[in-house]
């Protein structure tokens, strides 16, 4: 039941968001061309462990390499004194302060992960991130999810795939899926592991939709809004 729960929340994966949704949302990518295949370029993302979004500018603005992340509308902005090549597998450890993390992506800018993460204030939290190209913007959704389970999720969305993070209240695992969405519609999305379903509809920056868990009679709804 428990890891049931656990997807339940991914698929909220176009869901609704506490961070500071009256702030102005580009809709244009900030990743520059010649890096879309690169390691260096645009990573973004979002937080869970509370709630937050993060991006990453690894040489596309400048030579430096950059990592902002906000929690609960707090800044936090993180440096990094290391050296990296282009078009190398790459491994970065960022640090504000005490806290820290890990950063690791391929010579072409895939898989991009975050581990080893440590924020002040936030145990057991986590990140899902992926790389933004010239054509490809993407998208950050914050949000919750209620019904006979209720917990914190948050995803991003490009082109028409949706990819989310989530954690229930009382828990401590972190979940994470993928999704699709066409024509403004999230389809139907289930994982073999807990037989959870989500559908629903984006209008703007906003999603909602419901859940379901057949195997478990289970069900709710999902609400979001995009916060970066």
């Amino acid at each position: 039941m428990k890891s049931i729960f656990f997807l339940l929340t991914f698929f909220l994966v176009a869901s609704c968001s506490t961070s500071d949704s009256s702030k102005e949302l580009t809709s244009t990518p900030m990743a520059k061309a010649q890096f879309d295949n690169s390691n260096y370029g645009v990573y973004k993302g979002v937080f869970i462990g509370s709630s937050g979004t993060i991006i990453l500018d690894i040489s596309n603005s400048s030579d430096s390499f950059t990592a902002t992340l906000i929690i609960d509308g707090v800044t936090h902005n993180f440096i990094t004194n290391e050296t990296i090549q282009q078009n190398q597998t790459t491994t970065i450890n960022f640090n504000e302060g005490n806290n820290s993390f890990t950063f690791t992506v391929s010579a072409t800018g895939n898989n991009p992960t975050i581990t080893d993460l440590i924020i002040n204030g936030h145990p057991d939290a986590a990140i899902l991130v992926v790389k933004e190209t010239s054509t490809d913007l993407i998208k950050c959704f914050e949000g919750t999810f209620a019904g006979d389970y209720t917990g914190t999720f948050n995803a991003v969305i490009y082109g028409n795939v949706i990819k989310g993070i989530t954690r229930a209240t009382s828990e401590v695992q972190i979940v994470t899926a993928d999704g699709t969405v066409d024509n403004n519609q999230i389809n139907a999305m289930g994982n073999a592991s807990n037989g959870a379903t989500f559908i629903g509809n984006m209008n703007g920056n906003t999603i909602t939709g419901t859940w379901i868990i057949a195997e478990d009679n289970t069900n709710g709804t999902f609400t979001g809004v995009r916060t970066y």
